[in-house]
């Protein structure tokens, strides 16, 4: 019998919404609770302009709430409202990791956001973490994969990621690779949960 493989699964879209995907940023900032002032609009253009430095750890998320107007606490505090882990992957988590799989996130994502979403959810401390804002490199990059194999490697790699062109940059690098698109879940379990 072959080893087990590992799992990565990225975060917003798989793990939380992904209330800052570009089609969404702006609805985002409508309902952010901030003091008055912060404009709705001009905070998601300087989040259009930032989330990539933010991403990449170029930039704190200090640095980027200053950038658009807002309070750092509560910014944090409301995007962690607004950001509810998805509780039938934290479930399948647990089952992974109960059975002796590895299981590790794989993200681009600004780290302090990160670790509010992990310490609302025990298990996930228990997780490896590929984050592009500790590495300096973003999915879709070779780099990115090749940093995350060596964080746990093994024969097979499965990933979980909402985005096409990180799905087929995992399959190119040689992970085996699903997209969260309705309906993933039963058919990820059907073919890796016993």
């Amino acid at each position: 019998m072959g080893t087990m493989p590992v799992f990565f699964f990225d975060v917003g879209g798989v793990l939380i919404p992904d209330n800052f995907a570009p089609q969404n940023a702006l609805e985002t900032f409508r309902q952010l609770r901030q003091a008055d002032g912060l404009d709705p609009a001009a905070a998601c253009a300087a989040y259009e302009r930032l989330q990539p430095a933010l991403d990449l750890g170029r930039i704190s998320l200090g640095e980027f709430c200053a950038a658009i107007g807002a309070s750092e606490k509560q910014f944090e505090r409301d995007w962690l409202a607004m950001h509810p882990l998805n509780p039938e992957v934290v479930e399948l988590i647990e089952r992974l990791l109960a059975t002796g799989h590895s299981v590790g996130l794989a993200t681009n994502f600004c780290r302090t956001l990160l670790n509010l979403l992990m310490a609302s959810a025990p298990v996930l401390s228990d997780v490896a973490v590929c984050c592009s804002s500790d590495i300096g490199e973003v999915k879709p990059s070779r780099e990115f994969f090749r940093q995350a194999s060596a964080m746990m490697p093994a024969g097979e790699t499965v990933f979980v990621d909402d985005r096409e062109i990180n799905v087929d940059a995992a399959r190119r690098f040689g992970w085996t690779a699903i997209r969260a698109t309705p309906g993933w879940l039963g058919e990820f379990q059907k073919a890796f949960v016993p």
